[in-house]
């Protein structure tokens, strides 16, 4: 890792564990912007034609989840947007739904690029629907009712049980999980421009992350017991859920390995380990 590399991490994880004002989450924002376009994915491509059809099909697989969670969450900004409680958070979640679709643009590129794969989004929706796994659509269903009930629902309650499924478990537990076990195997299996663009999302989605740790720490600061009244089911639903995935990643153990290069108690102690690291830098717990 360079000394640049390491800075970036040490940024992120400031990001992610300590809140932020909303001002400097948004000036994080206008510094750190990038371009799709400017990815260089030729070594990419060459690397996967030469991989075998079983080594593509695990690649292919692992984008599908690429593919899911940057559209699902894209798509799930607007009703986030509109029941947003204040101007501050309207800013914040604009600029979100300004990297989720830059994020979802790069993984189309990367199907067309790197993958061979022709059409635009709808050819590449059919694909990734044919390799969505049990664990991944469990979770999808799970964020999709947190966040669609806003549509009816605009009490603060509702809020920060959205704010909590997608910002700290969404993007800080399952993405941030998958991220930080992918970027190691792009680069070991010569996909150099992957591992570029994902460490740009990374540094995007920790400031995400940042924007719901700085919420909900606020929320803990002026009504605490309400707050914690209103996450605690969702806390227990994400830990059921996490014990269930577990169960359910035992049937992926080869493409888990193929993918993220590990098995699936290795990817559910990173995602607990993350889940607690979240939890502590909202305050959850009253001695954080």
């Amino acid at each position: 890792m360079t000394e640049a590399q390491a800075d970036t991490l040490a940024e992120e994880q400031a990001l992610e564990e300590r809140a932020s004002p909303f001002r400097a989450l948004y000036e994080h924002w206008e510094s750190t912007q990038w371009a799709v376009h400017q990815l260089d994915l030729s070594t990419d491509a060459e690397t996967f034609a030469s991989l075998s059809e079983a080594e593509q099909k695990g690649m292919v697989w692992i984008f599908a989840h690429r593919f899911h969670a940057e559209f699902s969450v894209a798509t799930l900004l607007a009703p986030f947007l509109a029941a947003a409680p204040d101007y501050e958070m309207q800013l914040m979640l604009a600029t979100q739904t300004a990297d989720e679709y830059r994020h979802l643009q790069c993984v189309l590129r990367i199907y067309d690029e790197v993958f061979g794969v022709t059409g635009g989004i709808e050819a590449v929706r059919a694909l990734a629907d044919q390799n969505i796994d049990p664990v991944a659509a469990m979770l999808y269903d799970a964020l999709d009712r947190s966040i669609l009930v806003l549509r009816e629902d605009r009490s603060l309650e509702a809020f920060v049980k959205a704010v909590f499924a997608y910002h700290l478990i969404g993007e800080g537990v399952v993405a941030r999980t998958a991220q930080n076990l992918a970027v190691g195997q792009y680069e070991k299996l010569g996909f150099p421009g992957l591992a570029a663009g994902q460490r740009l999302v990374a540094r995007d989605e920790a400031r995400h992350i940042g924007i719901g740790v700085s919420f909900l720490r606020r929320c803990m600061a002026e009504e605490r017991e309400r707050t914690v009244e209103a996450l605690t089911g969702s806390v227990e639903e994400f830990v059921s859920l996490a014990e269930r995935g577990l169960e359910l990643g035992k049937g992926l153990e080869d493409v888990l390995r193929d993918g993220y290069g590990v098995d699936s108690n290795a990817f559910y102690a990173e995602a607990m380990r993350l889940f607690n690291i979240r939890m502590r830098s909202i305050g959850f717990f009253e001695d954080e």
